[in-house]
C-alpha cells in the first residue's frame, strides 16, 4: 500500500518537471519577443516626437515674428537624452545593443542649442509639452511650462 502512494508522488513530479521543461523556454522566448516590440515601439515613438518638434520648428518659424504654438509630445521611456541644435533634433534612446540616436533636421533658425533634461539628469518621459515662439529677431524660442515661457 505504501509503495502505491510512492509511485503516485513521484509519477506526479514526473509530470510537473515535464511541464516546466515545456513551459519555462515558452516564456522566456515570449519575454525576449515582447523586449524587442518594446524597443521597435518606442523607436517609432522617438522619431514620431522628434519630427513633430521639427516641424514645429519650421511652422513657427515661416509664420513670422510673433508667431507661437504649443504641443505636447510623448516620449519613450527609455528616452535617454534630447537636443535641438541650430539645424536638426536629436534624441538617444537606450536599447539592448546599446544607445541609438535619431535625428530630424529642420530649417527653421532656433536661438542657440538646448539639452531638454528633468532634474534626475535624463530627458523627460512621457507627455511633455514645449512652447515654440518666433521672438521679434525671427528666431524660434523653445521654452517648458516649467520655464514659464
Amino acid at each position: 500500500m505504501n509503495s502505491m502512494k510512492g509511485q503516485a508522488a513521484t509519477e506526479m513530479l514526473v509530470t510537473i518537471g515535464m511541464v516546466l521543461v515545456f513551459i519555462i523556454p515558452i516564456l522566456l522566448l515570449l519575454l525576449v519577443v515582447a523586449q524587442l516590440r518594446f524597443e521597435s515601439l518606442s523607436e517609432v515613438q522617438g522619431s514620431s516626437a522628434i519630427s513633430i518638434m521639427a516641424d514645429s520648428i519650421n511652422e513657427v518659424y515661416i509664420e513670422g515674428p510673433g508667431a507661437t504654438k504649443i504641443v505636447v509630445v510623448n516620449l519613450p521611456t527609455n528616452t535617454k537624452n534630447l537636443t535641438i541644435t541650430k539645424n536638426e533634433v536629436i534624441v538617444t534612446l537606450e536599447t539592448r545593443s546599446g544607445d541609438s540616436q535619431f535625428i530630424v533636421p529642420f530649417f527653421g533658425n532656433v536661438t542657440g542649442e538646448s539639452n531638454i533634461i528633468t532634474a534626475g539628469g535624463r530627458a523627460p518621459v512621457g507627455l511633455y509639452p514645449l512652447r515654440f515662439t518666433n521672438n521679434k529677431d525671427g528666431k524660434v524660442a523653445i521654452t517648458t511650462p516649467a520655464e514659464g515661457g
